[in-house]
């Protein structure tokens, strides 16, 4: 019932192979948007126009956009959670709201007499 150890090796070579092809598509879609933009504001420029933005531009840069961030997500790995409670359980208020940073002492209310 357990599958050979070569085949879950070539698994993950193709897993890899599949997100790097990917991330290659959406980075040149959102690179081919860019050019389409800069092209585009350079004809609305020079035929003085008020034409909105080509919704295929749009598109193009968020399918590009989305292919990377799916590869991004998959390639991440297993999600931690962040488990402070424990550690702020032992902190007393005042050390969890210590921010010396934001202590003002010489501000203008030291030089004004009637105050």
């Amino acid at each position: 019932s357990n599958p050979p150890p070569g085949l879950e090796a070539s698994r993950r070579a193709m897993a890899l192979s599949v997100s790097v092809i990917q991330a290659f598509v959406g980075a040149l879609l959102m690179l081919h948007s860019m050019i389409s933009m800069h092209q585009f504001k350079t004809y609305i420029k020079s035929t003085q126009s008020t034409e909105s933005t080509p919704i295929d531009i749009i598109l193009e840069c968020f399918i590009g956009m989305g292919l990377c961030i799916a590869v991004i997500i998959s390639r991440s790995g297993k999600f931690m959670t962040i488990k402070s409670a424990p550690y702020a359980a032992r902190l007393s208020y005042d050390s969890l709201n210590y921010r010396p940073h934001f202590r003002i002492f010489n501000h203008r209310a030291v030089n004004c007499k009637e105050c």
